[in-house]
């Protein structure tokens, strides 16, 4: 038997759909509007993910993280906030953002490599989203703690808002969310921590970053509750956190939520995920999809009929494509510029590498044309 059947997760979780979209619990009350909104933000991400790919095999993005086959675990835990809310992304939370109306034609033009103040100028911003949305962080768990740090802000001013993030299986190997969980834990506060266990931290799987039984357990040593829900089912991660953040908000303090999902594609577009993974184990999660699943359950509901899968589909890309033309506009930002805001005063390292740079933008080879002459 191949290591991945041996070691993949239990399903000893909270499941509400099972993966044929069969109903297993009785579905949390939310309104027809909701379970609408939370499928088509799902398939908005599915599609963003294949359009802005196809632009990374083009050379427009250089580099993209997509949530292929994790959209529940944003969405159904984004959906539970309410405007005044913070969210605290990391780099797979597309349909997170989605949801709460962040605009697609910013986000394709920052990922095309304009400056945050180009696009504001050529994008500019009529209505902020109800909740707000930190930038991507990339640097490990740091998202974490800055979460739990910013809810305290929202508990001291007497706002009474919750702040979620999000943080993957391998990252819990960080210190800065331990040291997140027990700030939070400690000090009561009013924030959301949803661990997206999608089985692999790029080549290492999940089994090797814990010898833990689950993640979600990794609460206790933090005094904070905790929750382990299937994370391709949406209803089932929408209800585990509404009550999260429902818990935060009447002043009960922190929860850890480990939603169990899998990385359908490659970690990001740098990896090749066929070098260290079984194609049978793909193939065994695709019957898990959570777009499938949800569309089963809203077509048996009576709140789909057999065309608007489809129809939904067409209209996302149309809205896509219309968002992609907007960005191409916003002129791409000098490549100089990403050596700035970094430190206060230039250091000789960050000199070297900007004369580096500009060698290899006059054609010459930075490594054998510059020798770094007239530098301090």
């Amino acid at each position: 038997m191949p290591q991945w059947q041996e070691e993949r997760p239990d399903e000893d979780f909270f499941r509400i759909l099972d993966p044929d979209g069969e109903v297993v619990k009785d579905p949390p009350e939310i309104s027809d509007d909701t379970l609408l909104g939370m499928y088509r933000t799902m398939v908005l991400s599915r599609e963003f993910d294949e359009k802005t790919l196809h632009m990374q095999r083009r050379g427009e993005v250089s580099i993209i993280a997509r949530a292929t086959g994790e959209e529940a675990v944003s969405c159904g835990s984004a959906a539970a906030l309410k405007e005044g809310d913070w969210c605290f992304p990391s780099y797979r939370q597309t349909p997170a953002g989605l949801y709460w109306g962040v605009r697609m034609d910013r986000a394709v033009a920052a990922l095309m490599g304009a400056e945050p103040e180009t696009i504001d100028e050529h994008l500019p911003v009529d209505e902020e989203p109800p909740v707000t949305f930190t930038p991507i962080y990339v640097p490990l768990a740091v998202n974490v703690t800055n979460a739990v740090g910013s809810a305290m802000t929202d508990r001291f001013r007497g706002d009474n808002n919750v702040t979620m993030s999000y943080i993957g299986d391998g990252s819990t190997s960080q210190g800065d969310f331990h040291e997140a969980l027990n700030f939070a834990g400690v000090f009561d506060a009013p924030s959301v921590t949803v661990c997206q266990n999608n089985q692999w931290a790029i080549s290492v799987p999940a089994h090797r970053q814990t010898a833990a039984e689950t993640f979600a357990q990794k609460a206790v040593a933090h005094g904070i509750p905790h929750e382990r829900v299937d994370g391709n089912d949406i209803l089932a991660v929408f209800e585990k956190s509404r009550e999260a953040v429902r818990r935060a908000r009447q002043g009960d303090g922190p929860t850890f939520i480990e939603a169990v999902t899998y990385r359908m594609v490659e970690h990001n577009t740098a990896d090749e995920e066929s070098v260290y993974r079984d194609e049978d184990e793909r193939v065994y999660w695709e019957d898990k999809d959570p777009i499938d699943r949800f569309e089963t359950y809203l077509l048996r509901e009576g709140l789909l009929d057999e065309r608007d899968p489809e129809d939904i589909r067409e209209t996302v890309r149309e809205d896509i494509q219309e968002a992609v033309n907007r960005a191409r506009e916003v002129p791409v930002s000098e490549p100089e510029t990403m050596f700035d805001n970094h430190l206060k005063d230039d250091t000789w390292k960050r000199e070297h590498q900007r004369a580096e740079l500009r060698a290899e933008l006059d054609g010459r080879n930075p490594f054998t044309d510059f020798t770094g002459e007239g530098l301090e």
